[in-house]
């Protein structure tokens, strides 16, 4: 039991439905302080559709998705618009999940299958990757009976091939990288990696769950984004959140495949004597289809060019907050190639600006080693709620440079 919470049973009478939306509207955060902990969202009439969607199929069950045509069509396109973003081959395709934990799951698992067949000789299987793979690869782990080799860092905090080939071993079924991680916000030279795995004869995963529809358009405005999508030989799956930089209402993610033969050690199939066959199209079983006719909406508002216009405000956003930071004594925003933008305090402790951000009730992400703060940009942010912002940590900022002793907090990413 949480303690400091008043914890009740079920009411005998139950509450009018006035009663019950003014109890939660007291204890919402509210807009802008919730902001960072709400992203990614488009801008206001974008998150309307979204909600929109998800409301009117709320109540159909994903459970049909690979049965029921009416949705079975609408989750394939959203899989074929979301694959066409990667330089799919002429049969990538892919699954909509319910966020990057469980893409990152489905990943494992199918190269846990996969294994099976192609890297019989492993008896414990393990997993390389860099230091900074996210941490569902561990939660995974721990639920398929896999090991996680971590390899050292480079000084930009990316992953370092020659470290990979190194912990590669006999019981190695993967390696994985990210495409940016979370913690740097750095796309590991995937290219490099994903050789090595062909090498040796490994599935190679490429988690791509903060950039994967995003990077595709800064690309496009001339960013320079390295290849790390299926145009990079031995590539085999990619996880991508629609709910981060695809806008899309929470819980929608996707998990892509280079070919569909990989995407046959993704399913499991029961066949049960009373039910019948039991497969779904993914972890789950019973879902509300609201994700899915939510992700589909809006995608097809947002077409191509929808896209560009949002990361072109992504980038504006970007360059004006890391400015505003710069300019704080101290104060650093961290070079990165996609998102999140992390900045930290080389003149009075980190923690104790992300606790007088706190303090002034915004809801923030951060980074334990080395210590920074997290500012999840994203289309939905207003000039002026960036701007309330800004003026909230320079008055922070100065009240901690002037504390002898200023009060610290506990920085954490979730």
């Amino acid at each position: 039991m949480l303690e400091g919470y008043v914890v009740e049973p079920l009411p005998k009478h139950g509450t009018p439905a006035d009663t019950v939306k003014q109890a939660l509207q007291q204890i919402e955060v509210p807009d802008p302080y919730g902001h960072f902990a709400r992203a990614f969202r488009g801008p206001p009439e974008l998150q309307a559709l979204g909600k929109w969607a998800f409301t009117e199929f709320m109540s159909d069950n994903g459970f049909f998705s690979l049965y029921a045509p009416y949705m079975q069509q609408i989750e394939q396109q959203v899989i074929a618009m979301g694959v066409s973003l990667l330089h799919p081959e002429t049969d990538s395709t892919g699954n909509f999940t319910s966020g990057g934990t469980e893409s990152n799951f489905s990943a494992l698992h199918a190269a846990k299958e996969w294994a099976r067949i192609h890297r019989p000789k492993a008896r414990k299987p393990n997993v390389v990757a860099p230091f900074t793979i996210h941490p569902s690869f561990q939660k995974g782990a721990r639920y398929l009976d896999l090991e996680i080799i971590t390899t050292d860092l480079d000084a930009d905090g990316r992953g370092v091939p020659a470290n990979i080939a190194r912990a590669i071993n006999d019981d190695t079924i993967m390696v994985a990288a990210s495409a940016p991680s979370w913690h740097y916000a750095n796309i590991d030279p995937i290219a490099a990696i994903a050789k090595i795995a062909a090498d040796a004869g490994v599935w190679m995963h490429v988690d791509a769950c903060v950039g994967g529809y995003l990077s595709p358009f800064l690309e496009k405005l001339g960013e320079p984004i390295p290849p790390w999508d299926f145009r990079v030989p031995g590539v085999m799956s990619i996880s991508a959140d629609l709910h981060k930089y695809g806008y899309c209402p929470k819980p929608a993610s996707t998990i892509y495949w280079r070919h569909a033969e990989y995407q046959q050690y993704h399913y499991v199939q029961v066949d049960d004597a009373f039910l019948g066959p039991y497969k779904m199209a993914g972890f789950s079983g019973s879902r509300s289809a609201g994700s899915i006719f939510a992700a589909w909406a809006v995608l097809r508002h947002l077409g191509e060019d929808g896209y560009l216009r949002l990361t072109r405000r992504v980038l504006d956003l970007k360059a004006r907050c890391v400015r505003a930071i710069d300019a704080l004594e101290g104060l650093k925003a961290w070079q990165v190639d996609v998102m999140p933008l992390h900045f930290h305090s080389e003149k009075a402790p980190t923690p104790a600006i992300y606790q007088g951000l706190l303090d002034k009730g915004w809801m923030m992400l951060g980074l334990v080693q080395p210590p920074a703060i997290t500012v999840p940009l994203d289309p939905g942010l207003s000039d002026e709620a960036l701007e309330h912002f800004l003026r909230d940590l320079r008055e922070v900022h100065g009240r901690v440079i002037r504390e002898r002793d200023p009060k610290t907090g506990d920085i954490r990413y979730g």
